[in-house]
């Protein structure tokens, strides 16, 4: 039987401006030897429902003020339990991590870093707004066998072709693997603008990167 979640106690704590209630049960969860994993996910359950309610056209219960507030904790709980993470020494791949240009989410892809570098990858995260020029100097320099891009705007996620054309014109796209992700991402998106494979959340997008390892 899965865990209960008691949903409008983790809203509660990623809408406290202060931050200091994220921090509190983040720490107190941890003294009681409860998973980190657990933890980020019932979190993570509460900062997606913030999303619904702030993409909701009929009834809007969340407003731009609310995720950044519980985008701000979200980092602060990541924060605290990264070092509980179990790690493994053996480097499997590396992957390089990106927001496509004209976007500067970064929560989801924060975590997924975090999570893959808790399985055994070598992580380089690029952050933000990233044009191709740049994504594809930083795959030459570090020839990681991975690329992650990431978006969270419809208006953004137009990008992501942009790159991939970009690293055909360069002669690289056949020396990396690429996986997109984020919430107006689709799998039928990854497979039209020619990606290997598409993360639908963090821990579908490390399994994906695994996969694309074995390949």
């Amino acid at each position: 039987m899965s865990e209960q979640i008691d949903l409008n106690k983790i809203l509660e704590i990623l809408l406290d401006f202060k931050g200091n209630k994220i921090k509190d049960y983040c720490n107190e969860n941890l003294s009681k030897g409860k998973d980190p994993y657990i933890i980020f996910r019932h979190l993570s359950t509460g900062l997606d429902d913030i999303g619904k309610g702030y993409e909701n056209k009929e009834f809007r219960k969340y407003f731009t003020s609310d995720l950044i507030i519980s985008g701000r904790n979200m980092k602060k709980a990541v924060q605290i339990l990264k070092p509980h993470f179990n790690r493994t020494t053996k480097v499997k791949g590396i992957v390089i991590l990106g927001t496509v240009k004209g976007d500067v989410h970064d929560i989801g892809k924060t975590i997924l870093g975090i999570m893959l570098e808790s399985n055994g990858f070598k992580v380089i995260d690029l952050g933000v707004d990233i044009s191709k020029e740049l994504f594809v100097q930083r795959i030459r320099e570090e020839k990681p066998d991975v690329l992650g891009m990431s978006a969270l705007l419809t208006s953004t996620i137009s990008y992501m072709e942009d790159v991939v054309l970009q690293l055909k014109e360069d002669k690289l796209r056949d020396e990396i693997k690429i996986i997109v992700g984020g919430k107006p991402v689709t799998e039928d998106y990854a497979n039209r603008i020619g990606a290997d494979a598409y993360g639908q959340n963090c821990i579908d997008g490390v399994k994906k990167c695994l996969a694309l390892m074995k390949k």
